[in-house]
């Protein structure tokens, strides 16, 4: 229950072994390459980085190819029950397996076909949302009896059409009986608006525009051949086309929903080659000889040894020695049981401590289940977390859900003994025993929230300081620790020594003050 010891090794390999033994690396899994493409030090001595190969940019394309068929595919699968899910589980094959599958297959074609049909669905879906556009600005029109190209100009009439706030329209409308060969026939109310047809002469088409401009006119500018309301009627029926087009290309991408693992495991191929050649921007190299620097686990040494023999025999060189604490490139694994194991995301969320340091996880998971035990507080919820946890359990998971069910599954035994403290089964249903009722027994439940949250803090801070006396910062641990112990410990025993009346209260009160000087200091 520690962090894994660390081997730094440095590996020198034949350049013409370049993809053979990235490949090892790569399937060999627990091996952490350093990027030496930034070593000033080793450039300056001559060293050359491997550039990236020319096919990666083919393969990149190609993952977006693939990522953009998955995710369009994915849409017209057929959706299944969470159990159904579970029971289907992931695919999984073995890294060998994947290479040598992934690498038969050629989706090409599938590609090709998926790209044309998504395209033609695009297209069709624009054109019914450029043609919804349309029906949207003719709708106000749909009263309208000519067609917008019958409103043209003539040599000694003027025709307008827009739409002016509806509140105005009256008042509008006095203005224009004003005028002697000008007539405004509203065409109709619509989303607050008054829209209007004005026809003027060529005399009085200034002063027609005058009262427009004041009254806040937008004009509407619309071509069409025939009456709006008819116009409406053809632009729905090209909607209903439409839509029995993208009905069957949808049918057909739903053809191609049985392509989907060949294409997902296409995906999961490449996506390894290109971590392999990423990797390969990791490697320097001379014209003949390739160097590899990185960290293995020690108790690892030998297997990668022997593997090592097994592939490259008498074609490799290289050295081995203990990773050095605090280094921060040294890869941070964590070692504990199965259960603490479980809690290990609790660490990461927040930070993984240095190499050379103390995990503390198995600190920090026994305080999280009984929290998380209090909050819960009932055996029914507490027994569903573990009844429904452990049958998830029993399907095909991914490691990172697995451990994400175990996390819960162990959170519910935690809900189940403070079910039984406060004698809880689903809220209340079962009348139980209780050892501590919160409802009466409040303070009780404070001074057990107390102690826990204190008790962590005290033990955060010995960890603290062991760590700072193990790397010899004694002073440093007086300043940054032994000062909180005496605030802390100082400020409970004046408070505890004032209500009980014990003797030396102000000892407690000196210690406190003195403790947060130093803290300042």
């Amino acid at each position: 229950m520690a962090i894994a010891n660390m081997h730094h090794f440095k590996l020198y390999s034949m350049k013409s072994l370049t993809n053979e033994m990235l490949e090892f690396l790569q399937e060999y899994g627990d091996v952490h390459i350093r990027n030496l493409s930034e070593d000033s030090e080793l450039l300056d001595l001559g060293l050359e980085y491997l550039s990236e190969p020319k096919e990666i940019i083919d393969i990149k394309d190609e993952i977006n190819e693939l990522e953009s068929a998955i995710k369009l595919l994915s849409r017209y699968k057929e959706k299944v029950g969470a159990i159904d899910s579970l029971k289907q589980g992931n695919m999984n094959y073995t890294y060998e397996e994947l290479m040598e599958e992934g690498s038969k297959l050629n989706v090409s074609e599938i590609l090709k076909n998926i790209e044309q049909l998504q395209t033609k669905l695009e297209s069709e879906e624009s054109e019914i949302n450029n043609i919804r556009h349309e029906i949207e600005e003719l709708r106000p029109w749909k009263n309208l009896k000519l067609s917008f190209n019958d409103l043209k100009d003539t040599k000694n009439l003027r025709f307008i059409t827009g739409y002016i706030i509806s509140l105005q329209f009256d008042s509008f409308r006095d203005e224009i009986r004003k005028l002697e060969y000008t007539q405004v026939e509203k065409v109709d109310d619509y989303e607050g608006n008054s829209y209007i047809l004005a026809i003027t002469t060529k005399d009085e088409e200034l002063e027609l525009e005058e009262i427009l401009r004041r009254y806040s006119f937008f004009a509407s500018e619309i071509n069409t051949e025939n009456p709006p309301a008819q116009e409406i009627k053809y632009k729905e029926n090209a909607i209903k086309e439409f839509k029995d087009d993208i009905k069957i290309i949808k049918e057909d991408l739903k053809k191609n929903v049985d392509d989907l693992d060949k294409l997902k495991l296409r995906y999961e191929y490449l996506n390894q080659m290109i971590r392999r050649y990423e990797t390969s921007n990791r490697v320097l190299s001379t014209k003949r000889v390739n160097f590899i620097d990185g960290y293995i686990k020690s108790s690892e040494i030998q297997k990668f040894q022997n593997e090592l023999d097994k592939k490259f025999p008498n074609e490799y060189y290289i050295e081995l020695e203990p990773a050095k604490e605090g280094d921060d490139e040294v890869p941070i694994v964590l070692e504990n049981n199965k259960i603490i194991s479980a809690f290990e995301p609790l660490t990461e969320m927040y930070a993984m401590p240095k190499y050379g340091g103390i995990d503390p996880t198995v600190f920090l998971a026994p305080f999280y289940w009984l929290f998380f035990g209090m909050m819960i507080a009932d055996i029914g919820f507490g027994l569903m977390l573990v009844i429904g946890t452990w049958i998830v359990l029993r399907f095909n998971l991914s490691d990172s859900m697995r451990q994400n069910i175990k996390f819960f599954h162990y959170l519910g035994y935690a809900g189940i003994l403070w079910g039984v403290i406060y004698g809880s089964f689903f809220g209340g249903i079962i009348p139980l025993p209780v050892l501590i009722d919160p409802a009466s027994d409040y303070m009780t439940v404070l001074i057990i929230s107390l102690v826990l949250g204190g008790f962590h803090m005290f033990l955060g801070l010995a960890l603290s300081g062991y760590m700072l006396i193990s790397k010899g910062k004694t002073i440093d641990a007086f300043f940054d620790v032994f000062s909180w112990y005496m605030v802390l410990i100082g400020a409970i025993y004046w408070v505890v020594a004032g209500l009980l009346n014990l003797p030396f209260a102000n000892i407690g009160l000196y210690s406190m003050i003195a403790g947060m000087i130093i803290i300042v200091l």
